[in-house]
């Protein structure tokens, strides 16, 4: 016995060693990320992608985008991944791509007015660009396009728009920093649907890591906010 261990034993090593270097290999971590910047949502959502990346062995760097320009960045292979989308964004990759086997968390958008308007005023609504549900909602109507959500809350706290489309997250966040002189009401819900990771197909091994650190510890939860906490 002895001296069959001394004969296969080396071979045994290499072996193990040639998986363990295989592994390594196939186990490639993005490098750059892009998130929607001045983003209450990503802003809120970030610390914890970058505390799960670290524990999965990665160090990224996240680059601060406007909605479009992420996607194409992404397409056009400057970024690895982009750090949370809907599946509806999907139709505009152009690069082949590998999404998160779980959502990263729930999210959901409604319309919401100036208490007491009417919903024939003759302002429009504002919305963020790049943001497709948005977007799509807004096909064939009145809106103010603005590059970031605080933006759009700026123009409503001026009395230039008397609704917008908006996450219940960042509107929520920003009723309880007290961050409205007049709270808006919340109107139809148009959007509640999972959101999504997105990797470069080539960082396929490492999203199926991804997927299943998401699956067992949930480390976005905070970022759902229930019916109750809504309000409606």
């Amino acid at each position: 016995m002895k001296s069959l261990c001394a004969l296969f034993g080396p071979v045994i090593f290499i072996c193990c060693l040639g998986l363990t270097s295989q592994a390594q290999e196939k186990l490639r971590c993005p490098r750059s990320i892009a998130t929607i910047g001045n983003s209450v949502m990503a802003e809120a959502s970030k610390g914890t992608l970058l505390r799960v990346y670290d524990d999965l062995g990665c160090h990224i760097i996240l680059e601060e985008l406007p909605g479009r320009r992420g996607i194409a960045s992404f397409n056009n292979s400057i970024v690895d991944g982009e750090m949370y989308r809907l599946r509806i964004v999907e139709p505009r990759y152009t690069r082949k791509f590998v999404r998160s086997a779980v959502p990263i968390f729930l999210v959901s958008g409604s319309l919401w007015r100036r208490p007491n308007s009417k919903g024939d005023d003759n302002l429009p609504t504002g919305h963020v660009f790049g943001i497709v549900w948005q977007e799509k909602y807004m096909e064939g109507r009145r809106g103010k396009v603005f590059n970031t959500v605080e933006e759009a809350f700026k123009s409503y706290e001026v009395g230039e728009i008397n609704s917008f489309l908006a996450s219940d997250f960042a509107v929520r966040h920003r009723i309880s920093e007290d961050g409205f002189s007049i709270v808006p009401d919340q109107g139809e819900r148009l959007m509640e649907a999972p959101i999504y990771h997105y990797l470069g197909e080539e960082f396929t091994p490492f999203m199926n890591f991804f997927s299943s650190y998401i699956k067992k510890h949930s480390p976005f939860a905070l970022m759902e906010i229930t019916d109750e906490i809504q309000g409606g």
